[in-house]
């Protein structure tokens, strides 16, 4: 039995005969939950006379057919994931979840994208434009959770009436776990709040993170030294700053913001923060627990959080209080300053670079050089590289007192080009 029918030649016979009876294509083909082209297909080779079976697709000296019962149900198992408000439907989606039900034997995935393909279940993939962005000096972490995270905004997007929203996700690059928090308005309270009591409490703390420059933006002179910046200093954090107006150093995070956006505004419309916050979280939890992004031929498992599970004891987690905790009676947070480096990627432009207002010199390179620099609190100094080489170390003007972090930061910059620290598994 298959949702109902005896066989697929069943359905399709049945949906040919609401055709017949005057009921239109599309609402026959909804009716046997089955797409428009898959019922034109099979209303033309009617017609044509080559009747409703299936034809075969394979050679006759070696057929090789997949049972009925095969066919039904992996096209069970792909209804469910449609029903499903967040999930992906794909071949592999389907497999996965037939190994968490304990199914044996699970079908191949060939063979159930083939049924998929046969049934009409398939939906076109979206042509990708290449990107002509250069490969980027990106670190290589492997698959292990709690070494590089990447944080980023979805702005000003608008739900029903008008309401203007904006998402933050914080994304795990080497476990690949997603997170993500919705607010009416972008302030850094909020996006501390959610990095520590949200995206570290679900995929730990992280050895460096990378932003882009909204997240230490001041209006003061020589001051990075923002609530979000203080936070990540305080728990041991590196915080990466991305050179301004450049994509690809965060594209961890720029991926996640659009798989987020199609599983939750792409495909619902909301009403309100909450409730596009609850199917928000539906989707984190179906991101980090469902989808099959690992390979577990190299990490011994196909979903995010299992990965995090696996490494539990050697992560690093927030203590057990919240935010408020540390507001005074104006609502305001106080996080001292600690030692511990940030680090920016720049572009040389007429010889110097910009960092917080203030230009630093970067003698005999050309424009468009790339360089970093990490500016350490524990001595008060900015070293600028290129290519892994010092260049230049400069006094760093820093009025605070500089006290010892929670977790004890990594001796050398996460990127390669800016210390001798690389992450590989």
């Amino acid at each position: 039995m298959v949702d109902g029918f005896g066989s697929e030649v069943e359905r399709r016979r049945f949906a040919l005969g609401l055709v017949g009876d005057g009921v239109g294509i599309g609402e026959a083909a909804r009716r046997v939950g089955r797409s428009r082209r898959w019922l034109s297909k099979w209303k033309q080779r009617s017609e044509s006379g080559e009747g409703i079976e299936d034809r075969s697709r394979t050679p006759h000296v070696s057929p090789a057919t997949t049972p009925e019962e095969v066919v039904g149900l992996v096209l069970a198992y792909r209804d469910r994931l449609e029903n499903d408000p967040v999930a992906s439907i794909g071949g592999l989606s389907i497999l996965a979840a037939m190994e968490r039900d304990g199914i044996d034997p699970v079908p191949s995935l060939r063979t159930i994208e083939r049924v998929l393909t046969r049934a009409g279940r398939t939906r076109p993939h979206p042509k990708r434009i290449r990107s002509s962005v250069p490969v980027l000096p990106l670190p290589k972490v492997g698959s292990i959770p709690g070494v590089w995270q990447q944080a980023d905004w979805v702005q000003d997007r608008y739900l029903q009436g008008g309401i203007v929203f904006n998402s933050l996700q914080v994304c795990d690059v080497g476990s690949q776990g997603i997170t993500a928090g919705q607010y009416q308005r972008r302030t850094v309270l909020n996006a501390v709040t959610f990095l520590i009591e949200t995206a570290w409490s679900t995929l730990s703390i992280p050895h460096a993170i990378s932003i882009d420059n909204a997240f230490v933006k001041t209006t003061h002179r020589n001051n990075p030294w923002t609530l979000w910046a203080r936070a990540c200093l305080f728990f041991g954090v590196e915080v990466i700053v991305s050179p301004p107006g450049e994509l690809g150093w965060t594209n961890t995070a720029e991926a996640a913001n659009n798989l987020w956006q199609d599983r939750t505004i792409g495909r619902h419309h909301f009403g309100s923060i909450d409730e596009l916050t609850h199917y928000s979280n539906l989707a984190c939890d179906w991101f980090n627990t469902q989808r099959p992004i690992l390979d577990p031929t190299t990490c011994g498992t196909r979903y995010p959080a299992e990965l995090i599970n696996q490494h539990r004891h050697q992560l690093r987690w927030p203590p057990p209080t919240t935010i408020t905790d540390h507001l005074d009676h104006k609502g305001r947070l106080h996080i001292p300053l600690t030692q511990g480096r940030i680090t920016y990627l720049r572009r040389v432009e007429d010889e110097t670079i910009l960092i917080a207002r203030t230009r630093w010199s970067t003698p005999n390179l050309t424009d468009g050089t790339l360089v970093t620099a990490s500016i350490t609190t524990g001595d008060a100094t900015l070293t600028i590289q290129h290519q892994g080489q010092p260049l230049t170390t400069h006094p760093y003007p820093i009025k605070h007192p500089i006290k010892e972090p929670y977790y004890t930061p990594t001796p050398n910059s996460l990127l390669p080009h800016a210390g001798t620290m690389s992450w590989r598994s």
